[in-house]
């Protein structure tokens, strides 16, 4: 599923190809996934519009349109995805934006039709959904507001990092990765946090993310690519996702590979000694 660093790598390859450009015409290929409006009232919205800005909230794809026209919102989910050549499935092709002056297209793919579309006709009733939706999103939110909902769970800390309601844009791969650079076993109890283990799980989130980003995301399967098509490169240079039973990069023991409760069909990677579930004695602030 594309977490942060995957729509993140989405927006900013639409960004050159859609912002400022007029909408010529639309083609919603699955009306079944579009919300807030009729296919015939999304066609009638978009056609002739302006894209002002390509954003993010989330791991939603934000498009403002110009002249507050609207916004639109697409909610990739487990498989969707945005390409600027024609995909070599279009049988799996959702929605095609035609751009004009000059002549281009914008295609979003959802191989599983899990994601959504979504119409606003303005941005207060945009800011509305993402309040019920997500909390903080996870490149911004602060250690202090971090720490006050760690302490109103008693979760385990790694679903409470994918819990799109405490913060916004952390899957299971990056879970894995900020807990591993935090020190921190994912069934702590998330309550049960010392303030020097919530500084350093703080501390871990935005570097992980924005390593990710910089690889363009992570690509476990099929699912995930580029705009351009291509894999992301995170899981070439990354520490837990992947690696069960491999040498810790920073102990060498075996990297196990787990299961949690609530996270079904989702492995956990790792170290047991890098993360042991009970805190060591003696270390400052444990």
């Amino acid at each position: 599923m594309p977490e942060l660093p995957e729509v993140e790598t989405m927006v900013r390859g639409l960004r050159p190809a859609l912002e400022g450009r007029a909408v010529s015409s639309v083609e919603l290929h699955d009306p079944t996934m579009l919300l807030g409006c009729t296919a015939e009232e999304f066609a009638a919205n978009c056609v002739g519009a302006v894209a002002s800005r390509v954003g993010r909230r989330g791991k939603w794809v934000v498009v403002e349109l110009a002249g507050d026209a609207g916004m639109i919102v697409i909610q990739p989910r487990m498989t969707g995805g945005f390409r600027l050549a024609e995909p070599e499935r279009p049988e799996h092709v959702r929605l095609t934006f035609r751009l004009a002056n000059p002549d281009a297209s914008i295609w979003f793919s959802d191989a599983r039709r899990l994601g959504r579309i979504l119409w606003f006709d303005g941005p207060d009733q945009a800011a509305a959904a993402f309040a019920r939706a997500h909390g903080p999103d996870a490149l911004e939110i602060g250690r202090d507001d971090l720490a006050a909902r760690l302490k109103k769970t008693r979760r385990a800390v790694k679903p409470t990092l994918m819990d799109q309601k405490v913060l916004a844009g952390i899957g299971n791969i990056y879970a894995d990765e900020v807990l591993f650079e935090s020190r921190l076993h994912p069934l702590r109890v998330s309550a049960d946090l010392k303030p020097a283990e919530v500084g350093r799980l703080h501390a871990a989130i935005r570097p992980i993310l924005d390593r990710a980003i910089e690889a363009e995301g992570a690509s476990f399967d099929a699912g995930y690519r580029t705009v351009l098509g291509l894999e992301g490169g995170f899981l070439a240079v990354n520490s837990m996702y992947g690696r069960g039973g491999l040498p810790c990069k920073a102990c060498g023991g075996p990297i196990l590979k787990t299961k949690i409760a609530g996270l079904i069909g989702r492995p956990t990677y790792l170290c047991p000694k890098c993360q042991p579930e009970k805190p060591r004695r003696g270390r400052a602030g444990d």
